[in-house]
């Protein structure tokens, strides 16, 4: 016995197999629209051979497109390091409610967290201001660390405020001031 394909059901059949194509149609001629006006292509220029070449960005296109991207790299790391010199971080976050312990988990999180928001940013600058970048972050740490050593974790958070601003003033220059400075050298190279 065979089985009987009722009209309905061949008329269900052919009805999704059209909607199937229009669907399929239209998906394929929006791409295609999308494709051809959202890709840029470069003028071929043809070799000696008569094979054509799509020529590479010259060198001073390529610094008209890095050259944005490397000076907002900077401004981003003279915030961040602006952000964790001790004092700017202690006036920004110090509470007289919270303990010396308190308040140390709260500077060291917010210096992490900082730093790692900016960390991409890396590709864009030398390696010799990322080493120092990154000094005066783990500088800026060990401080706050050896604070709250010296004050207890209990004392309250007044009391690390004012042995961070003394090793501060007994350290003279910080890390985070010899980044800063290095960071202005390597962009005035720019101008």
């Amino acid at each position: 016995m065979q089985p009987q394909f009722h009209p309905p059901f061949l008329f269900h059949l052919l009805a999704a197999t059209v909607r199937i194509l229009l669907v399929s149609g239209a998906v394929f001629i929006l791409l295609r629209y999308y494709l051809k006006h959202t890709r840029r292509e470069a003028p071929a220029i043809q070799d000696n051979h008569g094979r054509q070449e799509v020529p590479a960005v010259g060198e001073n296109e390529g610094r008209k497109i890095i050259l944005p991207l490397r000076l907002q790299a900077y401004e981003r790391f003279v915030l961040f390091l602006e952000r964790i010199h001790p004092s700017n971080l202690l006036l920004r976050l110090n509470s007289p409610d919270i303990t010396a312990l308190q308040l140390q988990s709260l500077l060291v999180k917010t210096i992490r967290e900082e730093f790692e928001y900016n960390l991409s940013q890396q590709l864009y600058i030398s390696p010799g201001s990322w080493e120092m970048i990154r000094n005066a972050k783990e500088e800026t740490i060990s401080m706050i660390n050896q604070a709250t050593a010296k004050v207890g974790n209990e004392a309250d958070s007044g009391e690390l405020v004012r042995v961070v601003f003394e090793m501060t003033v007994s350290k003279g220059n910080l890390p985070v001031d010899e980044a800063l400075r290095e960071i202005k050298k390597e962009v005035q190279q720019f101008f």
